[in-house]
């Protein structure tokens, strides 16, 4: 068989981009491109694509495929400017050059994280979990896999698809336990697997509303717990602050919808204190999730309409890129309806919850202030020590 011509083509919209979407025809990349191509982007306001591709049916389908993402991404969202709570991004921290932090990639989006910035990471889960005690909650032990039931009840299939991580197991026959064993390869081994009934959970406080699915609150469940979590992102695997699996520390309240606006608003002020008192380079503002599918504006449009959505961002020592470390999320009643949780008067049960990223946490932090507790400001000396 003769091999294939492997050839370069140009795709170029014909609109430009904002912030935002330019931002997500970014992420979207990736889902483009057949197996075995090489692309590139040349991040100009009107995007440029160049790739690769073996076969003119290969070609029409990427530019087929490029057109519904430049599409998708250039509705722009029928809300106003983001609302920013607090604004010290161009907060300074000495000027002493600090040696890059012990993390070491095992895998996509794997990380080992050292001795110094896990320190880091402590230190900054035991201030969110004090936070979580002074405000009543009680601390919950949570499982790192989910079951799609729950998964699916809570929309997240619907409305983030591209994070989900399915799991597979070894079906449970006799010749598939001997076939998967004598496998010398990943290809051979996948022949002996099924699909399990869990995936990876990629939040902490699904469980919480799985919990308590079909019972009637007598008073507010007001909770936190700490698990691994992990999130697909294709083409993110070299990606320093994307991780597929991380750490999160999450607060949730389970109550009246007035009693979840008023603590997602004091999660709000506490963040702030937080920040000031940490004195980083940072900014609290209004913000929309990661929404891919076809339905992304009007989602996007909604959380920024009803002001659902605040995120922390941190401003990078080596690069001054911005990262979500915490984000504050007001979710109505959705996750009442979705598991039938109610109040003593009938009505669903409103939700709130606020997540920390210890990971981007340790990483934004080691980057301005080092491995040295002695170095830290006075909340991170106080965890340190407690």
């Amino acid at each position: 068989m003769n091999d294939v011509a492997i050839c370069e083509y140009t795709w170029r919209g014909d609109a430009g981009l904002g912030g935002e979407e330019l931002r997500a025809f970014r992420d979207l990349l990736p889902y483009c491109f057949p197996p075995g191509s090489v692309w590139r982007w040349a991040g100009t306001e009107v995007p440029v694509v160049h790739f690769t591709t073996r076969t003119p049916e290969e070609v029409r389908l990427v530019n087929a495929r490029l057109d519904a993402v430049l599409a998708r991404t250039g509705e722009r969202q029928r809300s106003g400017p983001a609302r920013t709570l607090l604004d010290q991004w161009d907060a300074e921290i000495g000027g002493i050059v600090l040696d890059p932090p012990d993390i070491r990639r095992v895998g996509p989006g794997l990380d080992v994280i050292g001795p110094g910035p896990a320190l880091l990471l402590q230190a900054v889960d035991r201030v969110a979990a004090d936070l979580a005690a002074r405000l009543g909650a009680s601390e919950y032990v949570v499982p790192h896999l989910v079951s799609w039931d729950t998964l699916e009840r809570g929309g997240y299939p619907r409305t983030f698809p591209q994070h989900v991580t399915a799991c597979a197991v070894v079906r449970p026959e006799l010749e598939a336990l001997d076939g998967f064993a004598a496998a010398t390869s990943a290809d051979e081994r996948a022949r002996h697997l099924e699909p399990a009934p869990v995936t990876v959970s990629p939040t902490v406080c699904l469980h919480l509303f799985a919990a308590y699915a079909g019972q009637t609150l007598d008073r507010p469940v007001i909770a936190t717990a700490r698990q691994s979590c992990g999130r697909f992102e294709a083409g993110a695997a070299g990606v320093a602050t994307r991780l597929w699996s991380f750490t999160m520390r999450e607060i949730i309240y389970i109550g009246d919808g007035s009693g979840a606006r008023q603590f997602r608003d004091e999660m709000l002020l506490h963040l702030k204190d937080l920040i000031r008192e940490l004195g980083l380079p940072a900014r609290l503002t209004g913000a929309s999730d990661p929404f891919f599918t076809i339905d992304r504006s009007q989602l996007a449009s909604y959380q920024s309409t009803w002001d659902l959505k605040q995120e922390l961002c941190g401003r990078m020592r080596e690069d001054s890129s911005s990262v979500a470390v915490s984000s504050v999320n007001l979710h109505h009643q959705h996750f009442g309806k979705s598991f039938e949780i109610t109040l003593a008067d009938g009505k669903a049960a409103a939700s709130t919850c606020t997540g920390f990223g210890l990971d981007r946490w340790a990483r934004w932090l080691h980057g301005h202030l080092g491995p040295n507790p002695a170095d830290w400001p006075a909340p991170l000396r106080r965890a340190t020590n407690a």
